[in-house]
């Protein structure tokens, strides 16, 4: 299909993560359109990026560990064409008040190292979870989830502490389904993800989008912030900017939460897992040792990364968790802004922040995937 310059049509995409590298790379394979991404920062790969520390030589997650996890066999295959995998089944562990550190999610040692007994198996685990849940036929947000199954002392330890620092929020301002992604176990299963996929790019997150950006009708331009001037240069605009702002906050802004990252270098690290989670009131809610992961290389204790949660507003604007509440005020006010975008027939939002969605990655790929597939598909 020709474009307004007759030729072949010209697209733009806002974002080099997920979201616009799928899109980006299945525009272009169709050998019918000219693609040009932009990235306001200076690198591709969006929060996936993962390059080596100048201090530490070692690679690591700029932007929080990345753990690609997925049922989902034709993603695996997708992404199969741009990267080798590597298996890794990730583990975390959380702090105890007693100073002692056991298995997240919570399994049966996490029960005989908080409480000093000696669960032997899964029906006693279940017997003794019986004596301290507070049952709840249909639980209506995260609290009663959590305390329906671990009842009120550890949904506070475990998660209730970590929902504040996390989403400056309340579990019981939180809906079920975001702590329901974490599996309940009853054995000694210690694995994070029970998915049947559960691999690392070989060579790194960058290395992949490296290969997927790679192809003459993709024109890739960084440091290259949006502006609405671009949109008369192109037949479509594929926008992951956060949709509110786009409308210069015309219902008022959506909320996210932000991470900051503190980097320590040569810090003792006596742990057998790379991320290890606090369960105590302080501003942390975890930290990660770059060389347990799969491809990142160094010494143990080489690299840690801190991670403090704030308001986007104190990181410089740095948007990463859509908040989801109860009582829906976010998610209306998110639809407002999808009715508006409605009438931008040349535009399409896509990615966590124009479709105010948490993705996980492979939820990204195949939510970009079924909007690449349809545009190409509409437009021959």
């Amino acid at each position: 299909m020709r474009g307004i310059y007759g030729e072949l049509m010209r697209v733009l995409i806002v974002g080099a993560g997920f979201a616009g590298g799928v899109i980006a790379r299945e525009l272009a394979a169709s050998n019918r359109f000219r693609v040009t991404v932009i990235d306001k920062r200076d690198h591709i790969a969006g929060n996936a990026y993962d390059p080596l520390h100048p201090q530490s030589g070692s690679r690591y997650h700029k932007y929080g560990p990345h753990i690609f996890h997925t049922n989902n066999s034709p993603i695996v295959d997708y992404l199969s064409r741009f990267t080798d995998w590597v298996p890794y089944q990730h583990k975390v562990r959380a702090i105890l008040p007693n100073g002692l550190s056991a298995p997240m999610p919570i399994n049966r040692a996490t029960l005989n190292s908080h409480y000093g007994v000696e669960l032997a198996d899964e029906q006693e685990m279940k017997d003794f979870l019986d004596g301290v849940r507070k049952p709840c036929a249909s639980p209506g947000n995260a609290l009663e989830y959590l305390q329906s199954i671990y009842g009120e002392e550890l949904a506070e330890l475990f998660f209730g502490r970590y929902t504040r620092k996390m989403w400056g929020l309340e579990m019981a301002d939180m809906p079920v389904a975001v702590v329901a992604r974490l599996p309940v176990r009853y054995g000694d299963d210690d694995g994070y993800f029970d998915d049947q996929f559960q691999i690392m790019p070989a060579q790194g997150y960058l290395a992949l989008f490296e290969r997927m950006l790679d192809h003459p009708a993709i024109d890739i331009r960084l440091d290259t912030a949006f502006s609405r001037s671009m949109e008369s240069q192109f037949d479509h605009v594929f926008n992951s900017m956060p949709i509110d702002e786009y409308f210069d906050n015309a219902f008022g802004p959506l909320p996210y939460r932000s991470i900051k990252f503190e980097h320590r270098f040569d810090e003792p690290y006596k742990y057998d897992v790379p991320t290890v989670n606090f369960t105590d009131t302080e501003k942390y809610t975890r930290k990660t040792a770059w060389a347990l992961y799969p491809g990142c290389g160094g010494e143990v204790g080489d690299h840690v990364t801190y991670e403090i949660p704030c308001s986007y507003e104190d990181n410089n604007m740095e948007r990463y968790y859509p908040i989801k509440t109860v009582d829906g005020w976010p998610q209306r006010r998110y639809k407002q802004y999808a009715e508006l975008a409605k009438e931008r027939q040349n535009m399409t939002f896509i990615g966590r922040c124009g479709q105010y969605v948490y993705y996980d990655m492979h939820q990204a790929v195949a939510n970009s995937l079924v909007i690449a597939r349809k545009f190409i598909e509409s437009t021959g």
